[in-house]
């Protein structure tokens, strides 16, 4: 006796055929359909200026000359219009112009901009498109899928796609020399564009390629965008944030404090010579690469909490950073004038010290018309005086003008060099 459902034989063979002709699912469908989302908050831009004659000669022949850029950006605020892009793409540009996806080519202007970041926001008057999900780049492992989406070499709406390479990679910059690395093909035109991760959030904006290789293409972390945005949109500096330690990687893990710089924001938090720094908020430091990567993304007024071993016990600090010029002038003092060499000097801030390799002496905080110094060189000796302190200013330039000599030993550049003059 059967109790199972009864089926025609007839009906079930057009049943099969179905199951057999239909096509298969394809993974790559829902990154399409990802892509196709994720692309209305793409823009692609064409900037275009005037550039002054830098020499005689320039001048002479053709005066200023136009330039024009292409680039890529991301909107971050929709109901402002603002979108987020490299500053070396809109530079210094006279014309900014936004095409959306759609073809739709709007005027821009810009917003706020930072070279040292290389970041840069401009609004759009009528842009209504949806703005990006920024993401985080923390979670990010290596080897995750990734894509980007932007303008290469003025072809519009492009999309590549890879996989995150390498973290915290250096190009050599002074500040915030920190960048994912990607397979994903990056392109003059890319500058400026999303980065996205499997899920459509932005983990960083495309900046750089290395032009020795195929595939090497370089995205700021999003934690960037996150806190340098606000600082944008207020025309503030943007600079990275100062702890005030120097520090020594430890074989099997974490970094050893060798030098609390007093006054700094690591002083007033307690750390001393000798401590082990273990974790940054709830990351494990195992070298330099991770204390870089945890601390390279905070700006000041960023707090972190740092985990400590001490004589064997453990124990936790928290950081409040700062801004370190601000710190520098503090613990430098006051400045001084030498007025026959036109400068204006101030001690020398100990971390800059440290990373020159000499033991003092004064940086030139303001070079007048007519001196042979240039803003901070460092000074160290002057016709055999030592410049200890801005306290040996004065007799520095009693001596230049009693001789009518200069010989001076200085730091300029990361090299010592020597300046000689007669009058």
């Amino acid at each position: 006796m059967s109790f199972g459902l009864a089926v025609p034989r007839l009906a079930v063979l057009p049943l099969l055929a179905a199951l057999l002709l239909a096509p298969p699912a394809r993974a790559d469908d829902a990154l399409a359909d990802l892509v196709e989302t994720v692309s209305a908050s793409v823009v692609n831009l064409h900037t275009a200026g005037t550039r002054q004659p830098t020499s005689a000669w320039d001048a002479m022949f053709g005066g200023a000359r136009r330039w024009d850029s292409l680039g890529s950006g991301f909107v971050v605020d929709a109901a402002r219009g603002l979108v987020v892009t490299n500053a070396h793409v809109v530079g210094d540009a006279t014309e900014i112009l936004v095409m959306d996806h759609r073809g739709r080519v709007l005027d821009a202007r810009l917003v706020g901009a930072d070279r040292g970041i290389d970041l840069a926001v401009v609004q759009v008057p009528g842009l209504d498109l949806p703005a990006v999900e920024l993401g985080s780049s923390w979670g990010l492992r290596v080897g995750e899928d990734v894509f980007a989406v932007g303008n290469p070499y003025g072809h519009g709406h492009s999309v590549t796609r890879g996989i995150l390479s390498a973290r915290a990679r250096s190009l050599g910059r002074d500040e915030f020399d920190l960048f994912l690395q990607t397979d994903a093909a990056i392109n003059p035109g890319n500058s400026g564009g999303p980065l996205f991760d499997a899920r459509g959030r932005v983990v960083g904006v495309n900046t750089a390629i290395d032009g020795r290789g195929e595939s090497l293409g370089f995205a700021m972390p999003v934690e960037l965008v996150r806190g340098a945005l606000p600082l944008l949109l207020e025309g503030k500096p943007v600079v990275p944030g100062f702890t005030g330690v120097r520090l020594e990687d430890v074989r099997g893990g974490g970094l050893r404090v060798a030098r609390v710089y007093e006054g700094s924001p690591a002083h007033r938090a307690g750390l001393q010579d000798g401590d082990l720094i273990t974790r940054v908020d709830d990351r494990p430091i195992y070298g330099r690469a991770g204390w870089v990567e945890s601390l390279g993304m905070a700006f000041p007024g960023s707090r972190r909490r740092l985990g400590l071993e001490r004589a064997g016990g453990a124990l936790q600090a928290e950081i409040a950073l700062v801004e370190r010029a601000a710190w520098a002038s503090a613990v430098a003092g006051p400045v001084a004038a030498i007025d026959p060499l036109y400068v204006v000097v101030q001690a020398l801030a100990p971390d800059d010290a440290d990373r020159l390799g000499v033991a003092s002496g004064v940086r030139v905080v303001e070079a007048r018309r007519g001196s042979v110094f240039r803003r901070d060189d460092v000074l160290l000796e002057v016709n055999g005086l030592p410049l200890t302190s801005v306290e040996a200013a004065d007799a520095v330039g009693n001596d230049v003008l009693r001789r009518r000599a200069l010989d001076a030993i200085v730091v300029r550049g990361g090299g010592t060099v020597r300046i000689a003059n007669r009058w």
